[in-house]
């Protein structure tokens, strides 16, 4: 009888824990499904096309963007939707919504007081001039935002499709901002 009941005690113990095991994978998978919804809502992937953003950053580089871009800062890198090139473009704000932009002779004005660009390497800008036949980097333009518009630029003004070709973006048209490099990983 003991080893009937012993039998019986241990299938009883086999099945609860290969419920117990079957549980387990369950809350597993749902966790991995709910983390991935969770990246994917608040992370962007993004892959660099082009040279509109060097010397910042490169084609090829692929990175992990903010989809939180509830506070928009002068010189954040955004991701945004062209309507116009029917794309998604990588640029850098240069002008907030209300602000008057102006470059005069490769300097940023912003309501007409000068700001430095500190992310834009003088070399590389020099490089680019020569090889452009240019005077200037960034030619000399004046443009007034109205509200909710921003100006974005890419970093490399002589080869860029940005606002002076495609105007002014909204919110709307914002996908990331910020983030990091992920491959190559030296630029980590």
């Amino acid at each position: 009888i003991r080893k009937n009941g012993g039998d019986i005690l241990h299938s009883f113990f086999l099945f609860e824990s290969r419920g117990l095991l079957m549980k387990k994978k369950v809350i597993a998978v749902i966790a991995v499904l709910a983390l991935v919804v969770l990246v994917r809502s608040c992370l962007l992937p993004v892959t660099v096309s082009g040279t509109s953003m060097e010397s910042t950053l490169q084609d090829g580089e692929f990175a992990i963007m903010s989809r939180d871009f509830s506070v928009i800062k002068r010189f954040d890198i955004v991701v945004l939707s062209s309507e116009t090139l029917k794309e998604t473009i990588i640029k850098r704000v240069i002008g907030l919504p209300g602000e008057t932009i102006e470059y005069k002779n490769d300097k940023l004005y912003v309501n007409g007081k000068y700001v430095k660009e500190t992310f834009l390497d003088q070399s590389f800008k020099e490089q680019k001039k020569r090889e452009m036949e240019s005077p200037l980097f960034t030619n000399n333009f004046k443009v007034t935002l109205k509200k909710g518009e921003y100006y974005v630029l890419g970093d490399n003004r002589l080869n860029s499709v940005d606002s002076r070709a495609l105007g002014t973006f909204t919110i709307k048209d914002f996908k990331a901002r910020g983030g990091i490099i992920l491959y190559p990983f030296n630029k980590m």
